[in-house]
């Protein structure tokens, strides 16, 4: 018999000494522990502490400010983010450039 094999043998004695062990304490739980007796759900004992949004003519004009508040115009974010990428790509181009020269100035031959 190889080795091999004897070793997934052993292995599969264990497994099978792990699942007897297993049910043993399951059956032996399930002989201690009563069942629990019927209880109400938890949600129906919890009360709301925000009151709901208002519904009616005036609730969507409400979202509507508060929306408008945040909102900011699109051509201006266009700006920035254009003006962002452009301010990266030029501080990562100066960045490689030092690099660069640096690499040069430390690795040149008198």
């Amino acid at each position: 018999m190889s080795e091999r094999l004897k070793d997934l043998l052993r292995q599969r004695a264990l497994a099978e000494e792990q699942l007897a062990a297993l049910d043993r304490e399951i059956a032996r739980e399930k002989r201690a522990t009563p069942a629990p007796p019927p209880t109400t759900p938890v949600a129906a004992t919890i009360t709301p502490s925000i009151t709901p949004a208002a519904t009616g003519p005036d609730a969507g004009a409400d979202a509507e400010a508060m929306l408008a508040e945040y909102r900011s115009d699109p051509e201006a974010l266009n700006r920035n983010v254009k003006r962002g990428c452009l301010l990266y790509f030029f501080a990562a181009s100066g960045l490689f450039a030092l690099g660069l020269l640096a690499f040069y100035l430390l690795h040149r031959h008198p």
